[in-house]
């Protein structure tokens, strides 16, 4: 029997091994904005494994729980044990990262192979469960662990968050010699590639210029500093639910921008006029 491939989009935010560049902040609130967007359900996977799990904590999810490795490693058989459905905004559901950390992988036996198509399968099996149309992958500060090239290949937007500075165009060309080039052209795939320049400052502009040999196919967005936004995401509240005022009118304005053509993009995927 042929299983029916649901349609959908997959977006991944990925920054190679550089942390705290905002990725996760953004992952999940471009969940809560996508969903409103296109007033669709959005599923958003946590791969934060050895970090404070932000993006399933952001949409007020208790990150301790079976999650994404435990399904990918067979120690959980059944989606239903790992997906939950965010209690901040309902239309988006939640796979923490689960009881695993990264030295668990280490003598884990699981190929590539096996990975990618363990989390194909939980893609494809919890847009079905949750009638979603896009899900959105957050992965670790890593380029070594054995879920970022199945993420990445099984992507269809991948999403480079790095901090607005100046060494972000030699982040960028280890990324694309390493990871994204190869895809391209061993591979054969053709993801669309955004660069997003998160907490800009004045006095940087060259970054953006350069950034933009980097975005295949995608754009380069660029997203202000705010200690607004810094005190919201302290606190686990999600940006895009509180009044923009202040500085955070600035940041909002510009991740509209920004969620605007995501937008696009998805509905081009989907086939949607």
């Amino acid at each position: 029997m042929v299983m029916l491939v649901p349609r959908l989009a997959t977006i991944t935010y990925f920054s190679g091994r550089k942390g705290g560049t905002g990725k996760s902040t953004l992952a999940a609130n471009q969940a809560i904005a996508l969903s409103m967007a296109l007033k669709t359900n959005v599923v958003l996977m946590d791969f934060g494994i050895d970090s404070t799990q932000t993006s399933s904590r952001l949409l007020g999810i208790n990150p301790d729980r079976p999650g994404a490795l435990d399904f990918m490693l067979g120690l959980v058989k059944d989606v239903n044990q790992v997906l939950v459905r965010s209690n901040v905004v309902p239309s988006v559901f939640v796979i923490p990262p689960g009881s695993l950390k990264s030295w668990d992988l280490w003598g884990s036996s699981i190929s590539v192979n096996q990975a990618f198509n363990a989390l194909r399968n939980l893609i494809i099996t919890t847009s079905r469960i949750t009638n979603a149309q896009v899900a959105l992958i957050d992965l670790p500060a890593s380029i070594d662990d054995v879920v970022v090239i199945p993420a990445l290949i099984n992507t269809n937007i991948i999403n480079l968050v790095m901090d607005y500075a100046n060494y972000a165009d030699i982040v960028l060309a280890e990324l694309d010699n390493s990871i994204v080039r190869p895809m391209m052209d061993k591979l054969k795939l053709n993801p669309i590639v955004n660069v997003i320049l998160n907490k800009w400052l004045p006095g940087l502009d060259a970054v953006e210029a350069k950034a933009r040999a980097f975005a295949h196919n995608g754009e380069v967005f660029v997203l202000p500093t705010s200690p607004i936004v810094q005190y919201l995401t302290s606190t686990l509240k999600p940006i895009v639910l509180y009044e923009p005022k202040g500085s955070l009118e600035r940041f909002v304005k510009e991740f509209n921008r920004m969620n605007n053509e995501l937008t696009k993009q998805v509905k081009a995927l989907l086939g949607f006029q």
